[in-house]
């Protein structure tokens, strides 16, 4: 029996939408737009340092993407990355799974 090996990268994902407040952060950017701290803080009902602390784990670990616009900063899901630690987490419990 193969062993699967799971990368930290994967465990950081993992842990990083592990949460119900990220999740809800996530699930804002549904509608395709960008948003910033405050407007994210404001739609889940956080403090903006709570927020902010959330945001980043989320962007460490390749959730999100920010980018400075002006004195603002915006933040939105890295798709790509996001769809490519589905796979990657989607053939593991495969391999795990089988009978």
């Amino acid at each position: 029996m193969s062993k699967t090996v799971v990368s930290q990268e994967l465990l950081d994902f993992i842990k990083s939408i592990a949460s119900e407040s990220r999740i809800k952060i996530l699930l804002l950017f549904l509608d395709g737009q960008n948003r910033t701290v405050n407007q994210i803080a404001e739609a889940v009902k956080l403090g903006q340092p709570t927020t902010s602390e959330h945001l980043a784990i989320m962007k460490r670990s390749g959730v999100l993407l920010s980018e400075k616009q002006g004195k603002e900063v915006y933040y939105h899901p890295d798709q790509t990355q996001i769809m490519r630690y589905l796979d990657t987490l989607s053939n593991v419990l495969r391999s795990c799974c089988k009978q």
